[in-house]
């Protein structure tokens, strides 16, 4: 198991705490997926699991040069670590009240309010770069991305979501029958 201090950081953060309260009032009433701390945990968790797996598949194996760390495999092949994964997957949506409040783009918007949390938190402007991207980009599709990290937040925001068990799937502008499938 990698600790994940850093992660832990943003998780007591002031700032993280503040517009967590903020998303959770400005959704109280949304019928659809809400976006609170569960919903980045498991984007982050799944945003992992799948750029593990894409390095499994690009590489055919996690112990190429006789190490099992798949967090140097992950950094060295992707530029992104475990602990960068799993701040980008946390902070994806931090700014989803500012939309509401404003009809900024919540991944600009959230990409902004992260910056300060993550130097706080101690990760280094270059990886803070590579975590603002990705967090960005998370609501394009994902062949329009430029990040892979990019790339694993779109598709793991889609797959976090319990679709088929859904009270609003009807009307809901998102949903399609297929997001019921498991994938990963």
């Amino acid at each position: 198991m990698i600790s994940m201090p850093r992660v832990n950081r943003i998780l007591q953060h002031r700032s993280y705490e503040e517009f967590s309260d903020k998303n959770k009032q400005a959704e109280a009433e949304r019928v659809y997926c809400r976006h609170g701390s569960d919903h980045g945990l498991a984007v982050a968790r799944i945003a992992y699991i799948y750029l593990l797996e894409k390095y499994i598949e690009d590489r055919g194996s996690l112990s190429e040069a006789g190490t099992n760390n798949a967090n140097i495999r992950l950094e060295e092949s992707y530029g992104v670590g475990k602990e960068s994964i799993y701040a980008a997957g946390i902070l994806h949506d931090i700014g989803r009240w500012v939309e509401y409040e404003s009809q900024e783009d919540h991944a600009l918007a959230g990409a902004r309010l992260a910056r300060p949390i993550l130097r706080d938190c101690g990760f280094t402007d270059a990886e803070i770069e590579r975590i603002v991207i990705g967090i960005s980009e998370h609501r394009l599709h994902p062949d329009k991305t430029s990040s892979i990290l990019g790339q694993a937040l779109a598709l793991a925001d889609d797959w976090a979501r319990d679709c088929k068990s859904c009270p609003s799937k009807a009307a809901c502008y998102k949903y399609t029958k297929a997001m019921e499938d498991i994938l990963i």
